[in-house]
């Protein structure tokens, strides 16, 4: 078992305490002191140091530890400061929290402009909040103290809240030791298969919501479909009245096809005739044709000749002008290369001129500064003509080697010139050929013939015309008319009185159709009433299933205490019961208890968790006064009590007959 004792706990500028120094000695403590003292600031300072919350669970941003002034300000450049010595299994352990005011600097010297919190432990800064957390959760969890030192705590947490808690104390009973108490939950067990009972419960409730949803349309579109439906008719008399005028229409299309048969003839003479007309037409229009081509033949020889050649002139024409600008850039190349050669000569000549002429000091000596001797001044005139004659050779020879290079180019060029030259003579010499037979051809040109005047008088072109005429009157003559209006009327008539009998025979499908859209909804409403009683009997069966389960936890919870009961459910008005987590003194709600009885059953439930989890700590009883006996408890307990007392008291000595208390 783990033990958390509160040895010493020291508040300083926290609240309406300014410096106080508290030693628990005893398992027991009892602080006494009037309203406002400063009893429950004791429990506040010791949950702020741990957790920075009151002991109504607010967050230090939600509630003020400052000291405030008289007028009720809070009292600047003060620190706020709680610490705490613990004993942790004899090992002691100080742990300390400042709220310190963060001014400005600068232009923002003397502007409060934020607050922080500190963070020690065992006298050592800590560096973040998270850090400290840490220690702090590596003595105690903050949900685990909150139900180990507040007797009050654990019955007001959420119903859920309570009964996972108390799941975790007691172990969980598995389905299967349910299913083995009665057989008809046997069937819950293949259905739970790999998820949970709540699980379960939720599936059939949506399942139960999704079917009465369903349910609750169904009449409203069987509704809908009647409605709409259609008046029944008879049948057999429309039926009837069809086949009758069919048979009428039968009677008329007979009539309708001899007459088209006289008509289908008259249409085939007339086509014939229209035939012959167009073979006719072609074949003048051919003769048309031959006797234009062949009455102007030579002449439009001659122009597709004289076509030819002038197009053959143009293609000269723009050979020549290629030629011509080939001819152009090279003359223009060769100019540029002459004149590189003229520079070259005048660079060549310039070169050869040039003579040796002795650096000043050339012959001093460059150590000893005296002029050398005769022999060595020889040597180095030598040496000098030498190397001058060389370098001078070196570069006629590179100026005389660039000459030839260009030179050679300029001859090359010439070639090309006289080539391109040549050939634009040649050029000029076939265009002359070709004007020459242009001329030649627009002299010779034959007289163009009159071919409309051929046409008129040529005797196979007048015998088409006049076939051509005798077949078009032909085609003009007028047969006797053939009327079929009547006829194609009473028709017309007939087969409109059909589509409408036919209409309201579409009525009996469409009954047919709603009919079995009714049938098909009363159906699928019988199988979701099926549908809707086997979930409501799954979801009854997985109730009294939870119910058992219940039942048997707390047979195992309820066997943790020896003063308060718990129940997984509670019944409602309407005689249903809800599932839930429900505390109780010898059969009254937790609620209804007077405060000693439930500070008592609050310590009862503490003891619990303290040897579920392993672990005890503080116990702080507010308003101990109210209580004459508490039941015994493994922990430390702090009790705070009501006096008249104008200042916080501790009790130093005392069996409860004689006691001692000194001032805080």
């Amino acid at each position: 078992m783990k033990e958390v004792f509160l040895k010493k706990l020291i508040l300083k500028n926290f609240k309406k305490i300014q410096d106080l120094t508290v030693e628990f000695t005893d398992k027991n403590t009892f602080i006494c002191g009037g309203n406002g003292t400063g009893k429950t600031t004791l429990q506040d300072a010791f949950l702020w140091l741990l957790f920075g919350k009151d002991s109504t669970n607010r967050a230090d941003t939600n509630f003020n530890i400052k000291t405030l002034g008289e007028d009720g300000k809070p009292i600047l450049h003060l620190v706020h400061s709680v610490t705490g010595v613990l004993s942790i299994n004899g090992r002691d352990v100080e742990l300390q929290r400042n709220y310190v005011e963060k001014w400005g600097s600068g232009v923002n010297a003397g502007v409060l402009q934020n607050h922080a919190t500190e963070f020690y432990l065992n006298g050592v800064k800590l560096k973040t909040k998270k850090e400290y957390d840490a220690e702090v959760a590596a003595i105690l969890p903050e949900d685990v103290f909150r139900m180990i030192t507040n007797p009050l705590y654990f019955p007001t947490m959420k119903a859920q809240d309570q009964k996972a808690m108390l799941l975790e104390m007691a172990g969980n009973v598995t389905n299967e030791e349910v299913a083995n108490i009665n057989p008809k939950f046997q069937e819950l067990i293949s259905l739970i298969s790999g998820r949970t009972l709540e699980q379960l419960a939720k599936e059939i409730a949506s399942k139960k919501s999704a079917i009465k949803d369903e349910l609750k349309g169904i009449p409203g579109r069987i509704d809908s479909v009647r409605d709409a439906m259609p008046e029944s008719e008879d049948w057999a008399v429309l039926e009837k009245e069809i086949a009758d005028k069919k048979e009428k229409i039968k009677d008329i299309d007979s009539q309708l096809a001899d007459k088209s048969k006289q008509i289908e003839a008259e249409f085939k003479a007339k086509s014939e005739l229209q035939k012959q007309i167009g073979n006719k037409k072609l074949a003048k229009s051919q003769r048309e044709n031959e006797i234009r081509q062949n009455a102007n033949k030579s002449y439009h020889d001659v122009l597709d000749n004289i076509s030819k050649l002038e197009y053959q002139v143009k293609s000269k024409d723009a050979e020549i002008s290629r030629k011509q600008e080939d001819h152009s850039r090279i003359k223009a190349t060769i100019e540029a290369l002459n004149n590189d050669l003229e520079v070259l000569r005048g660079k060549f000549y310039a070169i050869d001129a040039e003579t040796l002429q002795y650096p000043e000091g050339a012959f001093i000596c460059p150590t000893c500064k005296r002029e050398l001797e005769v022999e060595d001044i020889q040597a180095k005139q030598q040496e000098l003509q030498d190397n001058f004659n060389l370098n001078k050779a070196n570069r006629l020879k590179a100026v005389q080697n660039e000459g030839k290079e260009k030179a050679a180019k300029v001859e090359e060029l010439k070639k090309q010139c006289s080539i391109i030259q040549a050939a634009i003579t040649q050029l000029s010499n076939e265009k002359e050929i070709l004007v020459h037979n242009i001329n030649e051809c627009k002299g010779n040109m034959p007289e163009e013939q009159d071919t409309q005047k051929i046409i008129l008088s040529d005797p196979t072109w007048l015998s088409l015309s006049n076939e051509i005429v005798d077949l078009e009157n032909q085609l003009k003559a007028e047969a006797k008319p053939i009327d079929t209006t009547e006829l194609k009327e009473a028709k017309a008539t007939l087969s409109e009185a059909i589509d409408e009998l036919n209409k309201k025979l579409g009525k009996r499908d469409t009954i047919e159709r709603s009919n079995k859209v009714i049938e098909d909804l009363e159906d699928r409403r019988d199988k979701n009433n099926e549908a809707l009683a086997e979930q409501e009997r799954l979801e009854f069966l997985v109730q009294d299933f939870q119910k058992e389960k219940d039942n048997k936890l707390m047979e195992r919870i309820n066997g943790m205490f020896s003063l308060v009961k718990f129940s997984f459910i509670s019944e409602k008005l309407n005689g249903n019961e809800a599932i839930t987590c429900f505390c109780s003194v010898d059969g009254v709600p937790f609620a209804d208890v007077n405060n000693a009885s439930k500070i008592n059953a609050g310590l009862d439930i503490i003891n619990a968790i303290c040897r579920s989890v392993g672990i005890t700590a503080p116990i702080f009883i507010d308003n101990r006064e109210s209580v004459n006996d508490l039941i015994p408890t493994m922990s430390q307990v702090i009790n705070l009590v009501v006096s008249k007392d104008k200042s916080l008291m501790i009790r130093v000595a005392g069996n409860g007959t004689m006691e001692e208390y000194k001032q805080l």
